[in-house]
């Protein structure tokens, strides 16, 4: 699938809850590589004031520091038509609240959310059957800063999930996962229901 097919099947699935639910709940991921999704979604033609926002992951930083997963959501998806949205940030999200729509990437290291290699070993971070929930962590990835995320529990019992993987050493990354490398992208690939949307650049 190409990304601006993406941008094609997020508003349909957004519209479709809508029309089903009246309402729609987005978790989505910072990075660079979903950037142009969020500001080509800002302008659809959805009824932005039944969506609410959140982030599956963010660092402990303030809304507006250079580094904030908040700062750019609102530099990209909140704006245009997205501008009427409601935007919760992670720390307020109640984490029996399953989103209904997730947005994933990943990073050179396997980490999806901020659920990185050296967290493996913590059950609570990576245990599929535990309970849903939102924790933070030490100093990680980089930029280094304590981080707040959702848990792969969590993340799984968002009914859409899209992982986005763009260019080429990202690729080799998730084929590494996919042939059974142990990293967080693997743990998540080990349980069904991910769309993975994959492109070279």
């Amino acid at each position: 699938m190409r990304r601006m097919n993406l941008v094609e099947r997020m508003t349909a699935v957004i519209d479709a809850c809508l029309t089903h639910k009246g309402e729609v709940s987005i978790a989505l991921s910072g990075g660079s590589s979903p950037q142009g999704l969020y500001q080509a979604l800002s302008e659809a033609d959805l009824n932005w004031s039944q969506v609410t926002v959140t982030l599956i992951d963010d660092r402990l930083v303030d809304a507006d520091h250079k580094d904030s997963n908040q700062r750019m959501i609102a530099e990209t998806l909140l704006t245009n038509r997205a501008a009427a949205a409601e935007f919760i940030p992670l720390q307020d999200w109640q984490d029996d609240r399953i989103p209904d729509i997730a947005v994933l990437g990943m990073g050179l290291d396997g980490h999806i959310a901020s659920l990185f290699p050296s967290m493996l070993g913590q059950g609570d971070a990576f245990d599929p059957t535990a309970k849903p929930a939102i924790i933070t962590t030490g100093p990680e990835g980089n930029p280094r800063h304590e981080r707040i995320t959702m848990t792969l529990a969590m993340i799984l019992e968002i009914p859409v999930r899209v992982l986005m993987v763009f260019g080429d050493e990202k690729m080799a990354v998730l084929e590494a996962a996919q042939a059974g490398a142990d990293m967080p992208v693997t743990r998540l690939l080990a349980q069904d229901g991910t769309s993975i949307v994959t492109e070279r650049v």
